[in-house]
């Protein structure tokens, strides 16, 4: 994240080491003592998405490459639940929607 907003850098690695957790805004706000339309802001000019959209891809690309790391050994709603997913459907059809294929099916192959 070359020439990255400091607050960004900061938010970011916060997710990424907390993706197991229910992140909130107020998490983020705390963390980088910036206010939440500005971390909007931030996240937007930077990575053309809300802070919340980052996240939901990041727990995504955790997701995905732990299924690829543990195949069968480990039940995808299992590897779901550690990197935040509350909503299984919802992990499906948005693991789908990211990579084209279905997380039981990457965990078969």
């Amino acid at each position: 994240m070359d020439n990255k907003h400091p607050a960004l850098i900061i938010a970011c690695d916060f997710i990424k080491a907390n993706l197991h957790l229910k992140i909130s805004m107020f998490d983020l706000k705390h963390h980088t003592k910036y206010s939440e339309r500005s971390l909007q802001l931030i996240f937007k000019k930077h990575l053309n998405k809300s802070p919340f959209e980052y996240i939901e891809e990041q727990r995504l690309l955790k997701a995905h490459e732990l299924i690829k790391q543990y195949k069968q050994s480990k039940k995808t709603t299992h590897i779901a639940k550690e990197v935040g997913f509350r909503h299984l459907g919802r992990f499906s059809v948005n693991f789908k929607k990211r990579f084209g294929i279905h997380p039981s099916v990457l965990a078969r192959s």
